[in-house]
């Protein structure tokens, strides 16, 4: 029985299509892991739209003025960070609606009703609560003060 053999010094069609499917496929999941780390918020579709601006300069507001320090608006608690950057997350924990607090050591919060713990991105770290705060957006304007929060 004879044996055809490819003696063309390309590779076949075949091998060509899953050279590049395998390579498109590390590509893909290259960029999906990368876009998937935890400074990702949590995602609430469900979540009500949020568009306030506060000024750090109010007294309401002064804890803000400061790293580590923090303040509740509309639901939201609202953090400046030890590297001189602001948080804003929901206030309820998931768990039974308890207000949650700033750990500025770690940029984390705490709740102080059963202990649950969430990172500065509001996952979860420590349960009971079973689902994340809701992340929001900030912009901060330091010659004014002014301190967008938004969804």
């Amino acid at each position: 029985m004879d044996t055809i053999q490819n003696t063309s010094a390309g590779i076949s069609r075949q091998e060509f299509f899953k050279r590049v499917g395998t390579g498109f496929g590390a590509i893909l999941l290259t960029q999906c892991l990368s876009s998937c780390g935890e400074s990702d918020a949590p995602v609430d579709p469900n979540a009500p739209k949020v568009d306030f601006t506060i000024n750090i300069n109010d007294a309401a507001f002064s804890a803000l003025k400061n790293k580590g320090g923090f303040a509740y608006n509309q639901g939201i608690i609202i953090a400046r960070t030890l590297d001189d950057t602001f948080l804003a997350v929901s206030q309820a924990c998931p768990h039974q609606g308890t207000r949650v607090n700033f750990v500025a050591a770690d940029a984390s919060f705490f709740c102080p009703n059963h202990g649950s713990t969430f990172n500065s991105a509001g996952v979860v770290t420590k349960a009971p609560a079973a689902s994340s705060l809701t992340r929001y957006n900030q912009s901060f304007t330091s010659m004014t003060g002014d301190l967008r929060v938004f969804s």
